[in-house]
Protein backbone atom coordinates (compact mmCIF):
# COMPACT_ATOMS: atom_id res chain seq x y z
CA UNK A 1 0.00 0.00 0.00
CA UNK A 2 0.83 3.36 -0.83
CA UNK A 3 2.19 5.55 2.48
CA UNK A 4 -0.09 9.03 1.25
CA UNK A 5 0.55 12.19 3.44
CA UNK A 6 -2.45 14.29 2.99
CA UNK A 7 -1.54 18.43 4.73
CA UNK A 8 -5.13 19.78 5.76
CA UNK A 9 -6.51 16.42 5.93
CA UNK A 10 -9.03 17.32 8.52
CA UNK A 11 -10.29 20.10 6.54
CA UNK A 12 -14.17 19.60 4.70
CA UNK A 13 -12.49 18.95 1.22
CA UNK A 14 -9.46 16.58 3.22
CA UNK A 15 -12.21 14.90 4.99
CA UNK A 16 -13.57 13.30 1.61
CA UNK A 17 -10.13 13.00 0.12
CA UNK A 18 -8.95 11.21 2.75
CA UNK A 19 -12.13 8.96 2.99
CA UNK A 20 -11.50 7.92 -0.79
CA UNK A 21 -8.05 7.33 -0.55
CA UNK A 22 -8.57 5.33 2.93
CA UNK A 23 -9.86 2.27 0.68
CA UNK A 24 -6.43 1.60 -1.23
CA UNK A 25 -3.99 3.20 0.85
CA UNK A 26 -2.15 4.16 3.62
CA UNK A 27 -3.12 7.25 4.70
CA UNK A 28 -1.44 9.86 7.42
CA UNK A 29 -3.51 13.34 8.26
CA UNK A 30 -1.11 16.06 8.76
CA UNK A 31 -3.07 19.15 10.53
CA UNK A 32 -3.51 21.29 13.27
CA UNK A 33 -6.19 19.15 14.55
CA UNK A 34 -6.98 15.37 14.00
CA UNK A 35 -9.09 13.87 11.40
CA UNK A 36 -12.71 12.08 12.04
CA UNK A 37 -11.49 9.27 10.20
CA UNK A 38 -9.54 5.89 11.85
CA UNK A 39 -6.12 7.02 10.28
CA UNK A 40 -3.04 8.43 11.83
CA UNK A 41 -2.55 12.14 12.58
CA UNK A 42 0.31 13.72 12.84
CA UNK A 43 -0.03 17.54 13.96
CA UNK A 44 1.53 20.06 11.62
CA UNK A 45 1.31 22.86 11.18
CA UNK A 46 2.86 23.91 7.39
CA UNK A 47 4.58 27.18 8.51
CA UNK A 48 6.80 25.38 10.59
CA UNK A 49 9.39 22.99 7.76
CA UNK A 50 10.81 20.70 10.56
CA UNK A 51 6.86 20.10 11.30
CA UNK A 52 6.68 19.39 7.73
CA UNK A 53 9.84 17.25 7.25
CA UNK A 54 9.02 15.23 9.83
CA UNK A 55 5.58 14.50 9.22
CA UNK A 56 6.40 13.69 5.20
CA UNK A 57 9.47 11.33 6.29
CA UNK A 58 9.25 8.19 4.49
CA UNK A 59 6.15 9.36 2.48
CA UNK A 60 5.66 7.90 -1.25
CA UNK A 61 3.03 10.25 -2.09
CA UNK A 62 2.72 13.87 -0.23
CA UNK A 63 -1.37 15.66 -0.72
CA UNK A 64 -1.14 19.36 0.17
CA UNK A 65 -4.41 20.80 0.55
CA UNK A 66 -3.50 22.99 3.70
CA UNK A 67 -4.26 26.24 3.32
CA UNK A 68 -6.27 29.63 3.86
CA UNK A 69 -9.09 29.14 1.70
CA UNK A 70 -10.99 32.30 0.13
CA UNK A 71 -13.78 32.38 1.50
CA UNK A 72 -12.11 32.77 4.76
CA UNK A 73 -11.74 36.59 3.57
CA UNK A 74 -8.05 36.83 5.39
CA UNK A 75 -6.19 39.95 4.86
CA UNK A 76 -4.25 39.55 1.78
CA UNK A 77 -0.70 39.20 3.45
CA UNK A 78 -2.08 36.14 4.86
CA UNK A 79 -2.78 34.68 1.83
CA UNK A 80 0.30 35.05 0.17
CA UNK A 81 2.40 34.02 3.75
CA UNK A 82 0.56 31.06 4.27
CA UNK A 83 -0.34 29.17 1.06
CA UNK A 84 2.62 30.56 -0.60
CA UNK A 85 5.54 29.51 2.36
CA UNK A 86 3.47 26.89 2.97
CA UNK A 87 3.35 25.16 -0.11
CA UNK A 88 7.26 26.09 -0.42
CA UNK A 89 7.62 24.18 2.70
CA UNK A 90 5.68 21.35 1.79
CA UNK A 91 7.71 20.85 -1.38
CA UNK A 92 10.69 21.72 0.34
CA UNK A 93 10.68 18.74 2.78
CA UNK A 94 9.06 16.04 -0.28
CA UNK A 95 12.71 16.73 -2.07
CA UNK A 96 14.71 16.80 1.03
CA UNK A 97 12.78 13.29 2.25
CA UNK A 98 13.34 12.09 -1.33
CA UNK A 99 9.09 11.53 -1.65
CA UNK A 100 8.73 10.97 -5.51
CA UNK A 101 4.91 12.40 -6.28
CA UNK A 102 3.40 15.42 -4.72
CA UNK A 103 -0.11 16.70 -5.71
CA UNK A 104 -1.06 20.23 -4.84
CA UNK A 105 -4.35 21.67 -4.77
CA UNK A 106 -4.63 24.88 -6.60
CA UNK A 107 -7.61 26.54 -7.43
CA UNK A 108 -10.11 27.40 -10.51
CA UNK A 109 -8.63 31.21 -9.31
CA UNK A 110 -5.35 30.87 -10.40
CA UNK A 111 -6.59 31.90 -14.41
CA UNK A 112 -8.49 34.75 -12.41
CA UNK A 113 -11.52 34.02 -14.12
CA UNK A 114 -13.12 33.48 -10.78
CA UNK A 115 -12.66 37.20 -9.79
CA UNK A 116 -15.63 38.26 -12.38
CA UNK A 117 -13.91 41.61 -13.23
CA UNK A 118 -14.73 43.31 -16.13
CA UNK A 119 -11.75 43.25 -17.84
CA UNK A 120 -11.24 39.93 -17.77
CA UNK A 121 -13.73 37.19 -19.38
CA UNK A 122 -12.97 33.68 -20.83
CA UNK A 123 -11.29 34.39 -24.16
CA UNK A 124 -12.80 31.16 -25.55
CA UNK A 125 -14.89 28.43 -24.59
CA UNK A 126 -14.98 26.02 -22.93
CA UNK A 127 -11.34 27.70 -20.99
CA UNK A 128 -8.53 25.15 -21.09
CA UNK A 129 -5.39 24.70 -18.83
CA UNK A 130 -3.64 26.44 -22.15
CA UNK A 131 -5.85 29.90 -21.68
CA UNK A 132 -4.04 32.83 -20.10
CA UNK A 133 -4.01 33.51 -16.60
CA UNK A 134 -4.65 36.97 -15.06
CA UNK A 135 -5.39 36.76 -11.65
CA UNK A 136 -5.31 39.55 -9.32
CA UNK A 137 -6.63 39.08 -6.05
CA UNK A 138 -3.95 37.75 -3.70
CA UNK A 139 -5.68 34.54 -2.79
CA UNK A 140 -5.63 34.20 -6.56
CA UNK A 141 -2.18 34.97 -6.92
CA UNK A 142 -1.17 32.52 -4.34
CA UNK A 143 -2.65 29.98 -6.26
CA UNK A 144 -0.13 30.72 -9.23
CA UNK A 145 2.16 31.18 -7.76
CA UNK A 146 2.25 27.21 -6.18
CA UNK A 147 1.79 26.26 -9.53
CA UNK A 148 5.25 28.08 -10.75
CA UNK A 149 6.80 26.87 -7.07
CA UNK A 150 6.09 23.49 -8.20
CA UNK A 151 7.54 23.63 -11.84
CA UNK A 152 10.59 24.55 -10.40
CA UNK A 153 10.92 21.44 -8.05
CA UNK A 154 9.91 19.28 -10.77
CA UNK A 155 12.44 21.29 -13.19
CA UNK A 156 15.47 20.81 -10.50
CA UNK A 157 14.39 17.15 -9.04
CA UNK A 158 12.95 13.95 -10.50
CA UNK A 159 9.70 14.69 -8.13
CA UNK A 160 6.28 14.04 -9.90
CA UNK A 161 4.09 17.40 -9.05
CA UNK A 162 0.63 17.34 -10.29
CA UNK A 163 -1.62 20.84 -9.44
CA UNK A 164 -5.64 20.42 -9.45
CA UNK A 165 -7.14 23.38 -10.10
CA UNK A 166 -10.67 22.31 -8.35
CA UNK A 167 -13.76 24.40 -9.31
CA UNK A 168 -16.34 25.63 -6.78
CA UNK A 169 -16.13 22.30 -4.24
CA UNK A 170 -19.65 21.33 -3.25
CA UNK A 171 -20.41 18.94 -0.35
CA UNK A 172 -23.75 17.62 0.28
CA UNK A 173 -23.26 19.73 3.61
CA UNK A 174 -23.32 22.58 1.89
CA UNK A 175 -25.34 22.46 -1.36
CA UNK A 176 -28.09 24.05 0.29
CA UNK A 177 -26.60 26.98 0.51
CA UNK A 178 -24.87 27.11 -2.50
CA UNK A 179 -28.00 26.61 -4.64
CA UNK A 180 -28.82 29.40 -2.64
CA UNK A 181 -26.15 31.45 -4.11
CA UNK A 182 -26.37 30.35 -7.97
CA UNK A 183 -30.07 30.91 -7.60
CA UNK A 184 -29.80 34.41 -6.79
CA UNK A 185 -31.90 36.54 -9.65
CA UNK A 186 -28.83 39.11 -10.13
CA UNK A 187 -25.73 36.95 -9.53
CA UNK A 188 -23.00 37.61 -11.81
CA UNK A 189 -21.29 34.25 -12.27
CA UNK A 190 -19.70 31.70 -14.30
CA UNK A 191 -21.83 29.22 -12.44
CA UNK A 192 -19.21 26.49 -11.78
CA UNK A 193 -18.64 23.44 -9.92
CA UNK A 194 -17.59 20.04 -8.40
CA UNK A 195 -19.18 17.65 -6.21
CA UNK A 196 -16.62 16.49 -3.61
CA UNK A 197 -16.72 13.02 -3.74
CA UNK A 198 -15.47 13.62 -7.54
CA UNK A 199 -12.79 16.13 -6.55
CA UNK A 200 -11.53 13.69 -4.48
CA UNK A 201 -11.46 10.70 -6.61
CA UNK A 202 -9.52 13.12 -8.82
CA UNK A 203 -6.43 13.29 -6.20
CA UNK A 204 -6.48 9.41 -6.09
CA UNK A 205 -6.25 9.08 -9.27
CA UNK A 206 -3.34 11.80 -9.55
CA UNK A 207 -1.53 10.04 -6.59
CA UNK A 208 -1.62 6.59 -8.74
CA UNK A 209 -0.24 8.22 -12.11
CA UNK A 210 3.17 7.58 -12.80
CA UNK A 211 5.45 9.04 -15.38
CA UNK A 212 3.72 12.98 -15.69
CA UNK A 213 6.68 14.72 -14.14
CA UNK A 214 4.14 18.20 -14.16
CA UNK A 215 0.83 18.83 -14.58
CA UNK A 216 -2.00 21.50 -14.23
CA UNK A 217 -5.69 20.01 -14.68
CA UNK A 218 -8.53 21.60 -14.39
CA UNK A 219 -11.25 19.69 -12.21
CA UNK A 220 -14.97 20.32 -13.22
CA UNK A 221 -18.19 19.02 -13.43
CA UNK A 222 -18.88 18.32 -17.25
CA UNK A 223 -22.56 20.62 -16.49
CA UNK A 224 -23.00 24.43 -15.01
CA UNK A 225 -24.81 24.78 -11.77
CA UNK A 226 -27.30 27.35 -13.70
CA UNK A 227 -30.43 25.65 -15.36
CA UNK A 228 -30.49 27.47 -18.67
CA UNK A 229 -28.17 26.10 -21.79
CA UNK A 230 -24.55 27.86 -20.91
CA UNK A 231 -24.88 29.65 -24.05
CA UNK A 232 -28.44 31.22 -23.45
CA UNK A 233 -26.99 32.83 -19.60
CA UNK A 234 -23.60 33.51 -20.87
CA UNK A 235 -25.30 36.15 -23.25
CA UNK A 236 -27.62 37.38 -20.78
CA UNK A 237 -25.12 37.53 -17.72
CA UNK A 238 -21.49 37.70 -19.35
CA UNK A 239 -21.91 39.12 -22.90
CA UNK A 240 -21.47 37.86 -26.17
CA UNK A 241 -19.89 34.56 -25.98
CA UNK A 242 -16.37 34.71 -26.84
CA UNK A 243 -14.62 31.91 -29.71
CA UNK A 244 -16.07 27.88 -29.28
CA UNK A 245 -13.23 25.74 -29.86
CA UNK A 246 -15.01 22.84 -29.63
CA UNK A 247 -18.92 23.10 -30.75
CA UNK A 248 -19.71 19.73 -30.27
CA UNK A 249 -18.81 19.92 -26.55
CA UNK A 250 -22.45 22.33 -26.14
CA UNK A 251 -24.00 20.34 -28.79
CA UNK A 252 -23.77 17.28 -26.52
CA UNK A 253 -24.95 18.89 -23.37
CA UNK A 254 -26.63 22.77 -23.75
CA UNK A 255 -25.72 22.91 -19.86
CA UNK A 256 -22.00 22.30 -20.35
CA UNK A 257 -19.05 23.66 -17.89
CA UNK A 258 -17.48 27.00 -18.89
CA UNK A 259 -14.16 24.99 -18.06
CA UNK A 260 -12.92 22.08 -19.88
CA UNK A 261 -11.55 19.13 -17.77
CA UNK A 262 -10.99 16.73 -20.71
CA UNK A 263 -7.01 17.03 -19.93
CA UNK A 264 -8.08 15.20 -16.70
CA UNK A 265 -10.30 12.86 -18.35
CA UNK A 266 -7.38 11.95 -20.72
CA UNK A 267 -4.45 11.91 -18.63
CA UNK A 268 -5.13 11.06 -14.82
CA UNK A 269 -8.04 8.71 -16.36
CA UNK A 270 -10.56 10.74 -14.08
CA UNK A 271 -14.30 11.63 -14.56
CA UNK A 272 -17.35 13.76 -13.20
CA UNK A 273 -20.08 11.39 -11.85
CA UNK A 274 -22.98 14.50 -11.30
CA UNK A 275 -25.33 16.62 -13.27
CA UNK A 276 -26.64 19.58 -11.39
CA UNK A 277 -30.26 19.58 -12.50
CA UNK A 278 -30.38 16.02 -10.64
CA UNK A 279 -28.47 16.82 -7.63
CA UNK A 280 -31.22 19.67 -7.08
CA UNK A 281 -34.32 16.70 -7.25
CA UNK A 282 -32.39 15.01 -4.92
CA UNK A 283 -31.68 17.04 -2.19
CA UNK A 284 -34.56 18.94 -2.30
CA UNK A 285 -36.54 15.56 -2.10
CA UNK A 286 -33.99 14.99 0.95
CA UNK A 287 -35.13 18.31 2.20
CA UNK A 288 -38.80 17.48 1.57
CA UNK A 289 -38.25 14.23 3.84
CA UNK A 290 -36.81 15.57 6.44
Amino acid sequence: MKKVVVTGGSGRVGSYVVQQLMKTMQVVVADLKPSQHAVEFIETDVMDLEAVRAATKDADAVIHLAAIDFDWKAPEEQYINVNVRGTWHVLQACRDNGVKKVVLCSSISACGLSEMRADWKPQYLPVDEAHENKPYQAYSVSKIMMEQMAKSFSDATDMEIICLRPLAVVLPETIEEYIKFVDDKDRHWLFYYIWAADLARAFEAAVNLQGLRYGVFFISADDTSHPLPTSEWYQNIIGSVPEIKNPRWYQNNPRASIFSSSAAKEILGWQPSTDFNQLREAYAVAETTV
